[in-house]
C-alpha cells in the first residue's frame, strides 16, 4: 500500500511541474534560512562551553555606586579579592586573575624576527586549573615554573619559530625583558570571550597585588567545587567584599561563564559581546519564515482541489475510505518536505559562504560539531509535512463523489477563506519585517553619522608614543606640525571611542562622589579633536597637573558643582578624610566617548606629560597616502626598533557598532528572502486562480472587456488582502521596534512614512507577482479557453 501511495505521489508532482517546483523551492528557502539561523543561534549559544565543567565557572563583576545611587556596571575587580575569596570561602574550588594589556603593544623579537603583539595576558598558575587550554608542548606544572617563563598559541609559535620546537628558547619582550618559552597551547576557538596569544605570570606585576582593593584592571574568575550553590557564594563574597572595604559603596556579584556572551555588556569587557535580544529576534524571523513557507503550501494544496476532485471521486466509488485517502495526502505532503529538505541542505551550503562574510562567523553544516542537524533536519522535514499536511488531506479527502463525478461545482468557500486568512498572515509577516528593516537601517545609520561633539574625521592616531623619550616626543610634534597635510597634533593617553580612565571626584563641600571618566591629554587636545570648550581655558600654563581638570557638562551637572564653575575645587579619589583638591579650570561640551547605546556620563580632562601613549593627529583630507608616508619617514628617524603602528579614530566607532551592522545585514537579507518566499506562494495562488477562471475571463473578453480591467479583476481581491494585512502589521512592527530601540539612549524616530513606504513597497510587490501571470491570461486568446464550450 505504501509503495502504492509514493508512486501516486510522484505521478502527482511530475504532473504538475510548475507548481511542485513552486511548493519545493518555497519550502526549501525556508527550511534553508531556518538551517542557517539553526547554526547561527547553536554557534552564539556554544560560547566558552568548551572548558571543562563551564557550567561551574563564574565571574566576579561589580558596579561602580556613586553618592546618588547611580550605577556604571564594570566588569573589572581590583586583585586581592581573589586572594581572598580563595582564602575564606571554601566552596571555591580555584581563582584566577587575568591581567589583558590594557591597549599596551608590546615588541617582541627574536633573531631577525621583530612583531608588535596586542595579546599578550598576565594570569595566576591557576587559569589552567579554571579554563581548559589543551597543551601541545610541555605541562601546567612547568608553565610557570620560572617568572621570566612565558605561553604562547600554536599559531604564535609557528609565527616566530615555525617548525622548530620552541620550548626552551627565548623571547624579547620590551621592557620587560627575557622570557623562556615553557609551553604552547593550542589557539582559542572562536566561541571565546577572550582569547590571548601570549601568558606571563602575574608575578611579573610590581607590587603586593595579593592586597591591593585599589587598582581596578584585573578580571577575576573563580571554579565552585561540585554540587556548591552559586547563590551561597555570590552572598558570601558580597560580605567579604564589605568586610575588607568596609567604606566602600561598590557591589559585587558574579556571572556565570557561559552567559556572559549573550548577557553582559558591561564597560571594559575583554571583548565585544553579543546580545540576548538579537538571538530572540532571529529566532522570531526563524519560526515566521517557517510558518509563511507552510502557508504557501496550504494553499497551493487547497486550491489545487478542483484538479484532483476527480480522481479523489473515482477512488471513493472503488471503496477508498477516507483514511486511505489521508494517509495519501499526508504521505504526498511528507515527499515534498523530504524533497525541499534536500534541496535546502544544497541551498544552505551555497549561503553560508555568504552568512559567515557578513557576520564574522565561521558556521559549518557538516561539522562534528553539526552531526545533529541533519538528523534534527529530516525529522522536522517529516513534522512539517505532517503539520503543513493535515489540513489539505483533511479537506480533499472530504469530498463528495457524487457532486465531483456529475460535474457540480465543488464548495470552495471555506477553502478560500482559509486561503484569504493565510495570505493575509503571509503579507503582515513581510510587512512588519519591511519595517523593521527600515528602522533598523536608519537606526545604525543615524548612530554612525550622529554629532559626537567632537571631530573624529581625518584624524590619525599613531601608538607606542610612551616609548619615547620626552625630548623625542617634542622634536616629533614639533616635526608633524612643519608637514603640509599636519594640521595639528595633541598627545593623550586614552582614545575616546576606545581606552580610558576612571576615577572618583567630589565637589567641595559636599559628599556627592561621582565616578568620572577621564584621560590625559596635552594643550592641543581640544582644538585637534574639535572639542567646543564653552568656559574658562585648556592646559597652557606650565604649572598645569593632574590638580587641574576640565569637566564636561554631564560631570558639572552630576557633581552638583556650583556656578561659577572655572576655579571651583574638586576632591580626588575616594578617601573624603583627607581630601587631594583639584581645580576646575575649564568646561567642555557634552561629547560621546562611547556607544550612543548609553546616556553621556562625566568626564573630566587633565594633563600629565609623563602619561603619553598616543598622538593625535589631525591631517587634511587632500594626500592623505603623502603624509602618512612623511609621518612614517619621521617615525624612522627617531632610530626606535618599533615598527610605524597607526590607525584612524573613526574605524575605532566604527568597530563600537559592528554587531548593530551585523544584525542589519542578516535581518535586510532576511526580509528579502520572505518575501521571495510569500511572493512564490502568491504567484503560485494568482495562476490557480486565474486557471480556474479561464473560461469567464474568455467570455468577459469576447463580451469586450479590456486587458486593463481583467488585470483589475484579477487584482483586486489579491490588493484587498495585502492592504488589510498592511493594517494588522503596523501595530505588531510599533510594538517590537518599539522595545528594540529602547537598547539605545539615542535613537531615530518611529516616523509614519517608514509605515506607509513598507505598505507601499508590499503593494507594489504583490502587483509585480499578480501581473506576471494575470497579465498573460488577460491577453490570451479567448477561443482556446471557450473552444470546448
Amino acid at each position: 500500500m505504501f509503495r502504492n501511495y509514493l508512486k501516486i505521489a510522484i505521478r502527482n508532482l511530475m504532473r504538475y511541474k510548475f507548481f511542485s517546483f513552486i511548493n519545493i523551492f518555497g519550502l526549501a528557502t525556508g527550511i534553508a534560512c531556518c538551517t542557517v539561523i539553526l547554526l547561527f543561534v547553536a554557534d552564539e549559544l556554544s560560547f566558552d562551553k568548551h572548558h571543562h565543567d563551564s557550567e561551574r565557572i563564574h565571574r566576579v563583576v561589580k558596579d561602580f555606586v556613586n553618592e546618588d545611587g547611580s550605577r556604571l556596571p564594570d566588569a573589572t575587580t581590583p586583585p586581592a579579592i581573589a586572594t581572598y575569596m580563595m582564602k575564606e570561602i571554601p566552596e571555591i574550588e580555584h581563582v584566577v586573575r587575568l591581567f589583558p594589556s590594557w591597549g599596551r603593544k608590546f615588541f617582541v623579537k627574536y633573531g631577525s624576527k621583530r612583531n608588535i603583539e596586542e595579546n599578550l595576558y598576565r594570569a595566576d598558575s591557576s587559569i589552567f586549573n579554571v579554563f581548559t587550554l589543551p597543551f601541545i608542548a610541555g605541562t601546567s606544572k612547568t608553565a610557570f615554573s620560572q617568572l621570566k617563563a612565558i605561553v604562547l598559541t600554536e599559531s604564535t609559535a609557528k609565527k616566530y619559530f615555525g617548525t622548530e620546537n620552541p620550548i626552551g628558547k627565548t623571547l624579547e619582550v620590551d621592557q620587560m625583558g627575557p622570557h623562556l618559552v615553557t609551553a604552547v597551547i593550542k589557539d582559542f576557538p572562536r566561541t571565546s570571550h577572550f582569547k590571548f596569544d601570549m601568558l606571563v605570570s602575574t608575578r611579573t606585576i610590581n607590587g603586593d597585588i595579593d592586597n591591593d582593593w585599589d587598582f581596578y584592571n584585573f578580571y577575576t574568575y573563580f571554579k565552585l567545587k561540585p554540587n556548591t550553590s552559586i547563590a551561597t557564594v555570590d552572598t558570601k563574597i558580597k560580605a567579604l567584599f564589605k568586610k575588607h572595604q568596609p567604606q566602600s559603596t561598590n557591589y559585587f556579584y558574579t556571572q556565570p561563564l557561559t552567559s556572559i556572551h549573550l548577557n553582559s555588556n558591561l564597560k571594559w569587557e575583554l571583548q565585544p559581546n553579543s546580545d540576548k535580544s538579537y538571538l530572540y529576534i532571529v529566532i522570531t524571523i526563524g519560526i515566521f519564515i517557517i510558518i509563511i513557507a507552510c502557508i504557501n503550501y496550504v494553499n497551493l494544496a487547497t486550491a489545487r482541489s478542483s484538479l484532483r476532485a476527480k480522481e479523489i471521486g473515482v477512488r471513493k466509488v472503488s471503496g477508498a475510505e477516507k483514511g486511505s485517502l489521508v494517509k495519501q495526502f499526508l504521505l504526498e505532503s511528507i515527499v515534498v518536505t523530504v524533497l525541499a529538505t534536500g534541496v535546502a541542505i544544497i541551498l544552505t551550503q551555497l549561503l553560508l559562504p555568504f552568512v559567515n562574510r557578513i557576520t564574522g562567523k565561521e558556521l559549518l553544516l557538516f561539522s562534528q560539531q553539526n552531526t545533529w542537524l541533519v538528523v534534527v533536519l529530516f525529522i522536522s522535514a517529516f513534522l512539517i509535512g505532517m503539520i503543513a499536511g493535515i489540513y489539505p488531506a483533511m479537506y480533499l479527502s472530504s469530498f463528495e463523489p457524487v457532486k465531483v463525478l456529475k460535474g457540480l461545482k465543488l464548495n470552495s468557500n471555506q477553502g478560500f477563506s482559509l486561503r484569504k486568512v493565510l495570505v493575509v498572515s503571509q503579507f503582515t509577516i513581510s510587512i512588519a519585517l519591511i519595517i523593521g528593516a527600515i528602522l533598523i537601517s536608519r537606526q545604525v545609520d543615524y548612530i554612525q553619522t550622529a554629532k559626537l561633539g567632537f571631530s573624529k574625521e581625518q584624524v590619525l592616531v599613531i601608538n607606542d608614543i610612551q616609548v619615547l623619550e620626552r625630548s623625542q616626543r617634542t622634536g616629533f610634534k614639533n616635526e608633524l606640525l612643519q608637514m603640509p597635510g599636519v594640521k595639528n597634533v595633541a598627545a593623550s593617553d586614552g582614545i575616546v571611542g576606545g581606552q580610558n580612565w576612571a576615577f572618583t571626584l567630589t565637589a567641595k563641600g559636599t559628599r556627592n562622589s561621582q565616578l568620572v571618566n577621564f584621560i590625559n591629554v596635552d594643550k592641543d587636545y581640544l582644538q585637534t579633536m574639535n572639542m567646543t570648550l564653552l568656559e574658562g581655558r585648556t592646559f597652557d600654563l606650565p604649572g598645569d597637573t593632574l590638580d587641574a581638570l576640565i569637566l564636561n557638562e554631564t560631570a558639572v551637572k552630576q557633581l552638583g558643582i556650583p556656578k561659577p564653575v572655572i576655579g571651583q575645587q574638586v576632591a580626588l579619589g575616594s578617601n573624603l578624610d583627607s581630601p587631594s583638591y583639584g581645580k576646575v579650570i575649564g568646561l567642555v561640551k557634552d561629547f560621546h566617548f562611547t556607544s550612543l547605546r548609553s546616556d553621556i556620563k562625566p568626564f573630566a580632562l587633565v594633563t600629565d606629560n609623563t602619561r603619553q601613549g598616543f598622538f593625535n593627529v589631525k591631517i587634511d583630507p587632500k594626500n592623505v597616502r603623502n603624509t602618512i608616508a612623511g609621518i612614517e619617514s619621521a617615525w624612522k628617524k627617531l632610530g626606535t626598533e618599533r615598527p610605524f603602528q597607526y590607525y584612524f579614530l573613526d574605524e575605532t566607532f566604527s568597530k563600537l557598532y559592528q554587531s548593530e551592522r551585523n544584525f542589519q545585514s542578516v535581518f535586510f537579507y532576511i526580509t528579502i528572502l520572505v518575501i521571495i518566499i510569500a511572493c512564490l506562494g502568491l504567484f503560485g495562488l494568482v495562476s490557480f486562480m486565474t486557471e480556474q477562471r479561464r473560461k469567464e475571463i474568455g467570455i468577459r473578453k469576447v463580451l469586450g472587456a479590456s486587458v486593463t480591467g481583467i488585470l483589475a479583476l484579477l487584482s483586486k481581491d489579491f490588493l484587498k488582502l495585502v492592504a488589510l494585512a498592511a493594517l494588522l502589521a503596523f501595530p505588531i512592527a510599533w510594538y517590537a521596534m518599539s522595545r528594540w530601540l529602547r537598547d539605545f539612549a539615542y535613537r531615530t524616530d518611529l516616523s509614519w512614512w517608514i509605515f506607509i513606504t513598507a505598505a507601499v513597497v508590499a503593494l507594489v510587490i504583490a502587483v509585480l507577482t499578480i501581473s506576471l501571470q494575470a497579465f498573460r491570461t488577460a491577453v490570451s486568446n479567448p477561443v482556446k479557453s471557450l473552444r470546448n464550450e
